[in-house]
């Protein structure tokens, strides 16, 4: 610790990197110091002046794009801010959940939950993360006539918590980012606009039924709890603890919301109670520890409750008579759909054009096998490789600055290790869908925090590539994404599916079969 600052990922407190680079004449940089190429070139009193100034006032600004967005993503989630209060497919289940809860028990009605049912003794059941049930009862105290009809307004809540944390991990890489203030503002932007509209966060919030809003919960505090684990490596004393509670509490409810987001956390905790400092350690550990535990043990009871299991989700109680056989012989996760998840997800296929908006075609694809997956077909309608492939981009450039620099902690690593652990699930999981990939994203957005953090020359070079991707992946993922939502997805709401279609002057693609 450095003046009150510790490092993150072995990255240099801004203030060391600039007396550094000031004061020093060593020409071997630290891992996460600016490179001669970059900002940290000084070679006349006027540039060091310059560069002086500039690490007073080193951190990006965001707010007016994320204003932009924010109203942006309101009315597309609200569909022109016409379609607030909407009874989305299967979201009633949350508010069931929610009643159930206060009566002392983990039921929930058969009408509301449908075809996602799991019978235990005669008694339904639901395998979705309670999160979104929690918040549905002070919703409905308040406001009794939204109930069943939460969804959007609890999604959007969920998106804009995602897109500032997504905008805090942006400001903390860049701060020990080789670029100059201006660069760093348009990369750190144009990153935050690639995430709003070149990422699943489109697509989930395009439909929120019961399956995306938990996975939108899930994305956002797992994105909230990086932020938190970031900053906490930044500030000490109080700030320090806050930090630590906030990542407990953001860890908790990615737990609460889709087990797969909380898992990482379960192993990034003990690495942020390695580093704590003597003073105040039993205060620091207990806001770490707390609420996160806390979480963990109720997950526990929950899913004891409802299966009979510690371990979650029993597949013998599925209605869904094709996945229940499937589960059952041949596994929920299997390593050996690794190599096939990975084809699909990441695959060169573009969707298919047409003449009419907007223009682009997404729809499902064949995928048959029989032994590997529960459905002949994919809903994974576009790849990564063109939806966010200025992440994919960053991500790989950030792996490759993991293996090659020696300076990065066991913090840097081990939160890599424990959000591909995450990555890896997903990729084992027994289904395949545009909504899955979400799980994909913590992993690739570290990575792009890493490479955005210690870049240096690379980043420096590659940033208006950077930027043109982003706004290539934008174009591609907005279009396809669109055309998901009108065509194929079958669980939008049909007053929905008609403003879009009325919005695009056409009739849907099953009409025009």
């Amino acid at each position: 610790m450095v003046n009150g600052r510790s490092d993150i990922l072995g990255i240099k407190p801004l203030d060391v990197k600039l007396r550094t680079i000031i004061f020093s004449s060593n020409s071997d940089p630290e891992p996460f110091e600016p490179l001669k190429h970059g900002r940290a070139v000084a070679g006349t009193p006027a540039a060091v002046a310059v560069l002086a100034k500039e690490g007073l006032d080193a951190a990006p600004r965001f707010l007016p794009v994320l204003v932009v967005l924010s109203v942006l993503l309101w009315f597309y989630t609200t569909t022109g801010g016409r379609q607030v209060f909407v009874k989305e497919i299967l979201g009633g289940a949350y508010d069931s959940q929610a009643e159930h809860f206060l009566q002392g028990n983990v039921d929930v009605d058969t009408a509301v939950i449908g075809h996602e049912a799991m019978i235990v003794d005669g008694k339904v059941r639901m395998y979705f993360g309670p999160f979104p049930a929690f918040l549905r009862i002070p919703l409905n105290f308040v406001y009794p006539a939204g109930h069943e009809k939460w969804s959007r307004v609890s999604g959007f809540c969920a998106g804009i918590i995602a897109l500032c944390a997504f905008a805090g991990l942006m400001r903390t890489a860049l701060q020990f980012s080789a670029l100059s203030l201006r660069a760093r503002n348009w990369v750190g932007n144009a990153c935050i606009v690639g995430f709003a509209l070149g990422s699943p966060l489109l697509l989930l919030l395009g439909n929120l039924s019961i399956y995306d809003e938990a996975i939108i919960w899930g994305l956002a505090w797992s994105l909230a709890a990086l932020h938190f684990a970031l900053r906490s490596r930044q500030v000490e004393t109080h700030a320090l603890t806050r930090s630590l509670l906030g990542f407990s509490l953001c860890a908790a409810g990615a737990l609460l919301s889709r087990v797969t987001f909380g898992i990482p956390f379960i192993l990034i905790a003990p690495l942020l109670a390695l580093r704590l400092p003597r003073k105040n350690r039993i205060t620091n550990l207990l806001a770490l520890l707390l609420p996160f535990g806390a979480a963990f043990v109720f997950y526990i009871w929950l899913s004891y409750a409802r299966f009979g299991s510690f371990v979650g989700v029993n597949y013998d109680y599925y209605v869904n008579s094709v996945h229940n056989e499937f589960a059952h012989k041949y596994g929920v996760f299997s390593l050996r759909r690794i190599p096939f998840s990975l084809a699909d997800y990441f695959s060169l296929r573009f969707p298919g054009i047409e003449r009419q908006p907007p223009f682009l075609m997404a729809d499902r694809h064949s995928y048959n096998y029989p032994s590997l997956f529960s459905n002949p077909d994919s809903e994974v309608y576009i790849s990564l490789l063109w939806s966010s492939s200025w992440m994919v981009f960053a991500a790989i450039m950030g792996i490759t600055c993991l293996f090659r620099r020696k300076g990065f902690n066991l913090f840097a690593r081990g939160a890599t290790v424990a959000l591909l652990a995450q990555f890896v699930c997903i990729l084992s999981y027994f289904v395949l869908a545009q909504r899955y990939a979400t799980d994909l994203y913590p992993f690739l957005i570290f990575c792009l925090v890493v490479f955005l953090g210690s870049g240096g020359t690379t980043l420096l070079r590659s940033r208006h590539l950077l930027i043109g991707l982003v706004a290539l992946s934008v174009v591609i993922n907005s279009l396809a994404t669109v055309s998901w939502l009108i065509n194929a997805d079958q669980n939008v709401p049909a007053e929905t599916r008609a403003a879009w279609e009325k919005l695009l002057g056409r009739a849907s693609y099953e009409k025009s079969k």
